[in-house]
């Protein structure tokens, strides 16, 4: 098919279907082979985060796909290291470079290596794009200082936008101009979710630029639970002051048939041992500390209810909902002004409560305990929902047509 008629019957699925904003024609010269893709964010696996577990997804799944892959990130030492990454279903083989750090700055690490790492990459990969993940201020500050040095062609950039910069305020407003710039220089933007688009600060006024593909994540081994939904309440994430443990602490107080784990370490982690032993709940809510995938796979599989108690708006999606939606674990989830009620349904395949409230989440959890024919009808249909909607696989498919589009092939 023509890229004209490609573009025409993929604008016309999206106004009918999905909403996403409509894509534009670039006058592009013919690519042949595969594509080769170049991703740069912030860290990379083993490091445990949300961007960071989608940028595994996506470099193996584009590998799966065919694509030639190369991943720029921070490293975690004072050495500039490269290693092989696999996509595991096909085998095939990806460069992952990680950049010598010198220290942290408001969650920012300090990667002075970057430029040229970077300018590297370009000149021996050769990539056909360059996709970066924000927010990574140096990441966007480096792109545009290679791009104004630089005397060869810079490859097509492409911005993968996981959130506007919100817990660093001030940091936030001052680098703001300089990544709206460097937004305006890219190609297309993507985000996760429709709320993140319609919210987002850094993306006003730029819209027609932004397509919309949600998260996804392998189904190994999530798919692979035989869910009891019968064993205590789980929590999965970082011990941060934005996922709200002391309101789910403070649920869990007042419904004495309930019990909990908090999987995860953090800086707020003394805090909430303080809150656990003051309310005398030390029998009902354990705190586990950081665990193996094996371990995190077995306690899931009893889990009766997987609950992500966020407070504000540095939650985007909360890709934890889609491991326990894979594994046939209903969601308690917040009902933020972003994509944390896109993943699932209220009342469908997991309950929605408001963001801060510890009586309605008290409320939620005396319902899951004392409703078991609702917990599994709310499980089975989170599964069914993620193999629908949120696959690495489908993730990758959108991903590969937009980048397609992009470079006009």
């Amino acid at each position: 098919m023509e890229l004209q008629g490609f573009v025409s019957v993929v604008n016309s699925l999206n106004a009918q279907e999905n909403n996403f904003p409509t894509l534009e024609i670039f006058e592009i010269p013919d690519y042949t082979g595969p594509m080769k893709i170049l991703h740069l964010g912030k860290f990379y696996a083993p490091y445990r985060g949300g961007m960071e577990t989608v940028l595994e997804n996506v470099a193996e799944g584009l590998l799966d796909q065919g694509c030639d892959v190369s991943v720029l990130v921070a490293g975690s030492d004072s050495l500039d290291r490269s290693e092989v990454i696999i996509g595991p279903e096909k085998g095939r083989a990806g460069r992952l470079v990680r950049a010598a750090v010198l220290g942290n700055f408001n969650s920012q690490p300090l990667t002075f290596s970057l430029l040229s790492l970077l300018r590297r990459e370009i000149e021996s990969f050769a990539p056909d794009l360059v996709h970066i993940h924000l927010p990574n201020p140096l990441a966007t500050a480096v792109w545009s200082l290679l791009a104004e040095l630089r005397s060869g062609h810079m490859p097509a950039l492409a911005v993968w936008h996981h959130a506007d910069v919100t817990r660093q305020r001030m940091g936030g407003v001052l680098v703001r101009p300089m990544t709206r710039q460097f937004l305006g220089r890219a190609r297309g933007i993507c985000t996760s979710s429709r709320s993140l688009l319609a919210n987002s600060v850094e993306l006003a006024g730029l819209e027609d630029k932004v397509a919309v593909i949600p998260f996804g994540i392998r189904s190994h081994p999530w798919s692979g639970v035989k869910a009891s939904r019968d064993g205590p309440f789980l929590f999965l994430g970082r011990l941060v002051p934005y996922k709200g443990l002391p309101v789910l602490i403070e649920a869990v107080r007042k419904v004495p048939e309930a019990d909990l784990v908090i999987v995860g370490e953090g800086p707020v982690k003394e805090e909430l041992e303080e809150l656990v032993s003051a309310g005398n709940l030390e029998r009902r809510v354990s705190m586990v500390g950081s665990l193996e995938q094996s371990d995190i796979v077995r306690l899931m599989s009893r889990a009766r209810a997987l609950v992500l108690p966020s407070i504000d708006s540095s939650e985007t999606f909360g890709l934890v909902q889609l491991e326990a939606m894979a594994s046939g674990v209903p969601v308690v989830a917040t009902d933020l002004p972003t994509g944390v009620p896109e993943v699932g349904v209220d009342g469908e395949t997991g309950l929605l409560v408001p963001p801060g409230d510890p009586d309605a989440l008290a409320g939620a959890l005396r319902k899951l305990l004392t409703d078991p024919d609702t917990v599994g009808r709310l499980g089975r249909n989170g599964s069914c929902r993620f193999q629908e909607r949120f696959t690495r696989s489908t993730m990758i498919g959108q991903l590969v047509t937009w980048y397609e589009t992009l470079l006009g092939r």
